[in-house]
């Protein structure tokens, strides 16, 4: 019955969640680009402090600050911690877009904007979820704690500088990470980690400044210099190639081996979204999904030099750049890659490549048999009627170890997002309906976690 009164007051409210979800989209809060970031950090914490938090802005040396909330259970001592971020990602393309990416526009049940999904309104559900127990229970099952971070999307530079600064006061039995939701087919998925990231951008400078392409016969031009070093650090596998990469990588234990296995994958669907006909190196089955889960990556995610405008001009440029990432897996230590990196280069004769360590994040893994990962499975079954998919790992990156490892938090990914909400692109979105649906499973979680149910 208890349970039902919480349900209850989600899907009466579910207008006013709504509402703050346009509320906290209508502040741009563009890392990128340093745009709105104080603004929606104050907004996020009046959003706190309008439910009862105690909520503050920590300042840090540099970058944005954090938003860190907490409120006290009077009936447990356990404490849970979220961990969200308010900023976003850049909208462009702009003309891609249906709508304008800070109007919020309602269409068909699902609200338009960029960060309605990521993260925005994993922050509103969880709230939505604080809410409901303490308008009608008037206290919560667990003690919760808040950490709102606005540079996700660029690293998180500074966060380890935050946790470091305010681990004290970050204790706690588990934790939940930022996302999560529904699975292709509607079906709950719990996501126990995130690989690593290093982040590094090369460059490379032949000459004082650009000349005329007719020299090209008689100087290096260094696009090339820079693709041929650029391709000694893959093979056409997709294995990074660099000696002593994978001496630290862990695999998979037989319990996450069988969780890898029952995790469907819908390759057809995902070859569909993504415009290709096959996968890398002809993978699929077993191998594919081992592969997103646990294969390091070496990814160009961009590379500039010379003259790409309209039109053609002629030109041997001074310099070229590129940036890439490269994805670890637990136990990989992203400052003894960056070094085997630069010997690697050395080694063939590109020693002279500048490199820029632009963020490093090692991998996170919680344990399949942990409680915090117990409870979002049974909490999902409670919540859905559906059995939860389990994934071992998200093929994506962030700081999570600094839960984990740091701060020895379990933690596991859930939330209210959905397959189709186009996170990092147009019309990004987030369904109302999986908003609630997601609600309810904090809202389970919560209760689970505090021993209340």
């Amino acid at each position: 019955m208890a349970r039902n009164h919480i349900r209850k007051h989600i899907d009466d409210h579910a207008e006013q969640a709504v509402l703050r979800l346009q509320k906290l989209c209508r502040q741009p809060s563009v890392s990128a680009q340093g745009v709105g970031l104080r603004e929606c950090a104050e907004l996020v914490r009046g959003l706190m402090v309008e439910l009862g938090l105690h909520a503050e802005l920590v300042s840090l040396k540099e970058g944005p600050p954090v938003v860190y909330g907490e409120l006290r259970s009077q009936s447990s001592k356990r404490t849970l911690v979220f961990y969200n971020h308010y900023d976003v990602q850049p909208p462009d393309p702009l003309e891609l877009w249906e709508s304008d990416p800070w109007a919020a526009e309602i269409r068909e049940g699902r609200v338009y904007a960029r960060g309605a999904a990521d993260n925005k309104a994993n922050i509103v559900s969880r709230l939505a979820a604080i809410e409901a127990f303490l308008k009608t229970r008037g206290d919560l099952p667990c003690n919760i704690k808040f950490v709102v971070e606005g540079e996700e999307e660029t690293g998180s530079p500074h966060f380890a500088e935050y946790i470091h600064q305010e681990r004290s006061r970050l204790k706690g039995e588990g934790a939940i990470w930022e996302f999560g939701g529904l699975d292709y087919g509607d079906i709950p998925a719990v996501t126990l980690g995130l690989k690593g990231m290093l982040y590094v951008e090369f460059c490379v400078k032949t000459l004082a400044k650009d000349s005329h392409s007719a020299r090209a016969a008689i100087v290096e031009n260094p696009a090339w210099r820079l693709l041929r070093a650029l391709g000694t650090l893959r093979d056409e596998r997709g294995r990074v190639a660099i000696e002593g990469w994978y001496d630290d990588v862990r695999g998979f234990t037989p319990e996450e081996l069988k969780a890898l296995e029952k995790e469907p994958l819908q390759e057809e669907q995902l070859k569909s979204d993504l415009g290709i006909s096959q996968f890398l190196a002809g993978m699929s089955g077993l191998e594919l999904k081992k592969a997103l889960a646990g294969n390091p990556t070496a990814n160009i995610a961009g590379f500039y030099s010379g003259y790409i405008g309209e039109g053609h001009k002629t030109v041997l440029p001074a310099y070229a750049k590129a940036k890439m990432d490269f994805r670890l897996v637990p136990d990989q230590d992203p400052e003894a890659l960056a070094s085997l990196l630069r010997n690697h280069l050395k080694q063939r004769g590109f020693g002279d490549i500048q490199l820029a360590i632009q963020s490093e994040n090692p991998a996170a893994r919680t344990p399949l048999n942990s409680e915090i990962a117990r409870i979002a499975c049974d909490t999902a079954h409670e919540v859905f009627g559906a059995e939860p998919i389990v994934h071992v790992s998200s093929a994506g990156s962030g700081p999570m170890h600094l839960f984990t490892h740091t701060l020895k938090l379990p933690t596991v990914a859930i939330g209210c997002n959905h397959p189709y909400s186009n996170t990092h692109a147009p019309n990004e979105n987030q369904r109302i309906d999986a908003l609630i649906s997601g609600t309810k499973w904090i809202a389970a979680v919560m209760e689970r976690f505090g021993g209340k149910a």
